[in-house]
């Protein structure tokens, strides 16, 4: 690889990622996997082939990083004298998406293509040992095969079987072939292996044990099964019959008669049982069910759910793919709600430390989902599982916008020709925002969700106010013309008429700077919503004695009131009167005795 990055790609009206590597001048070593090739010599196998392509593993093992995508058709000769072979592209496609199944070891090709997950460096050991078969024989053993076809001949002889058959194979080939196609992960072949190999020390290869037969057939789809992972495999294809036979008991009763296994016919009778009584119909009892016990018949097989399967490496992956191509989100939503990790985690044999951190994980995406606002939901799940993830949103999903700084640019961008009476501002956006920026933008999403449509709009003011003043850029001319625009429910929540025509005139001034914290302080300015509420309460009040004078004069009781207080300055007068006389009578018939 020489560069990456995001750009304008023409064709697509878009921004596109665009991946520039050095240019191979000897073209593929094998055109496609339906090709027929010339063998390539056995002495020349281990210094062109082997040794160039175990040092590339060794070399990307060391960063960290697996390839999933070594196959025949995605190796070339660097040199045009083909003489250097090296590794083609593994970054322009989901993790072994663009792998076939033949390629794949059983588990992974279970799984569906876009669930298979980065995988381990075992995963990349086998595509590599399949890669030398097919070299070694000059064609693909199994062309012509449907993926079916070749997981069960794979789960019902072994990969290395299934894949040599009857071949004539060199024979300084088997052993490393076999090491790298035994079916068990602990037993396969390292890199370090292959270079024992090529330096002469011989290993015997471990191949995995057998699975446990019964004497006993199982009838199922209309076909004999004596043993469980080749039957969880038919299961999952006929999945309604699959429930059948597991709730009329058919299933337990040949694990434990047939198998002589009690502790998985136990364990699928409990599973039975307990999802019988869970809150729900029948459909969506039958499906817990069906999951949970194609777990326990095959624990390293990948979570099947109906059609959808998928690692729970890969499920995040298999999320934003589903998203991306506008499918059904129903399957993911019931893998996070139904705790399917969780079941899938217990049922392993072994215990790997990778369980538990998707306790964690899970645990999060379950709350998420709970939460129907803005920020959360399952798009919030989709940039939680999947860091490098550009934001999904209809508004700017043409601008592959990875990084938050990139958002508020992108809006500006598309604002010419976006729907600007709706919001800046949707789920997507909100939810990439809370994933990638949380401490910066929580509280400001969170006002977002507000019910009252000033406090809500206010809240969609401060999310991009506040992205523009920490992270740039100065000014978005677009973006703030479009926000401007939005600002009617928060100049309608003040209740001064003067000062919603003074924010009408100055709305315009302040979006020709561009500048949305200005903008935001201008709108919502403490100072004057205090001022403002103060004036309401007073006008208020003056409204009420307004309203209570016009009421009296209207119902007389003004006239009454003022004939009252005349009559009764009438009488006091005259009462004094009174008093006053009979005060100077006494005092004169006090003089005359």
């Amino acid at each position: 690889m020489v560069d990456w990055g995001a750009a304008d790609w023409p064709p697509a009206d878009r921004k596109c990622i665009i991946i520039i590597y050095f240019r191979p001048l000897g073209g593929r070593v094998m055109d496609s996997l339906s090709a027929i090739r010339e063998k390539i010599p056995e002495h020349q196998f281990p210094k062109l082939i082997i040794k160039p392509i175990a040092d590339a593993l060794i070399e990307l093992g060391q960063k960290g990083i697996t390839h999933r995508a070594i196959r025949p058709d995605n190796l070339y000769y660097m040199d045009e004298g083909r003489q250097k072979i090296v590794l083609g592209d593994c970054c322009t496609s989901v993790a072994a998406s663009d792998q076939p199944v033949v390629l794949e070891s059983i588990e992974s090709g279970m799984s569906g293509v876009y669930g298979r997950g980065s995988g381990m460096y075992a995963d990349d050991m086998y595509s590599f040992g399949v890669t030398l078969l097919m070299l070694a024989l000059g064609r693909n053993p199994m062309a012509g095969l449907s993926d079916d076809e070749i997981i069960d001949r794979k789960v019902k002889t072994g990969s290395y079987a299934a894949l040599a058959g009857d071949e004539r194979l060199p024979v300084s080939m088997i052993e490393c072939m076999r090491g790298l196609l035994t079916d068990d992960p602990e037993q396969r072949w390292a890199v370090e292996g292959i270079d024992l190999w090529i330096n002469g020390k011989r290993m015997t290869p471990v191949q995995a044990k057998s699975e446990t037969h019964s004497q006993r057939a199982f009838m199922f789809a209309e076909q004999e099964f004596f043993a469980c992972r080749p039957l969880s495999v038919q299961m999952h294809r006929h999945w309604d019959d699959a429930a059948k036979a597991i709730n009329d008991g058919s299933l337990e009763i040949w694990v434990r008669r047939g198998l002589e296994n009690n502790n998985l016919a136990d364990s699928i009778a409990a599973v039975a049982k307990t999802t019988q009584a869970m809150p729900g119909d029948q459909k969506e009892a039958n499906d817990n069910l069906v999951t949970r016990v194609l777990m326990l018949m095959d624990p390293n097989a990948p979570i099947r759910y109906r059609t959808f399967s998928t690692t729970l490496e890969g499920f995040g992956t298999s999320l934003a793919i589903a998203m991306l191509q506008k499918k059904t989100l129903q399957p993911y939503i019931d893998f996070i709600n139904r705790d399917f990790w969780r079941y899938w985690v217990s049922s392993q044999t072994a215990y790997h430390p990778d369980h538990a951190q998707w306790e964690g994980v899970f645990k999060d995406l379950k709350n998420y989902m709970k939460d129907t606002n803005s920020g959360a939901g399952i798009e919030r799940c989709v940039y939680e599982l999947n860091e490098w993830l550009y934001c999904l949103s209809p508004l700017i999903s043409s601008q592959y916008v990875l990084e938050v700084k990139s958002v508020l640019p992108a809006l500006d961008i598309v604002s010419k020709s976006s729907n600007t009476k709706m919001w800046p501002v949707d789920r997507h956006i909100s939810a990439f925002l809370r994933s990638r920026y949380a401490k910066g933008t929580g509280t400001q999403i969170d006002a977002m969700n507000d019910e009252r449509p000033d406090r809500a709009t206010t809240g969609m003011l401060s999310v991009l106010a506040i992205v523009q003043w920490r992270l740039g850029p100065d000014t978005v001319f677009g973006l703030a013309s479009w926000v401007g625009g939005l600002m009617g429910p928060i100049i309608n929540s003040y209740q001064n008429r003067q000062k919603r025509k003074e924010i009408e005139r100055e709305i315009p001034k302040l979006v020709r700077k561009g500048n949305l914290p200005e903008l935001y302080n201008f709108v919502d300015n403490p100072e004057e919503r205090q001022r403002d509420a103060e004036g309401f309460s007073w006008a208020k009040a003056e409204y009420a004695a307004a309203e209570k004078q016009m009421f009296e004069l209207q119902t007389g009781q003004m006239d009454r009131d003022e004939n009252a207080q005349k009559m009764g300055r009438q009488t006091g007068a005259g009462v004094a009167v009174v008093i006053m006389l009979l005060a100077y009578a006494v005092t004169l018939i006090g003089k005359a005795f």
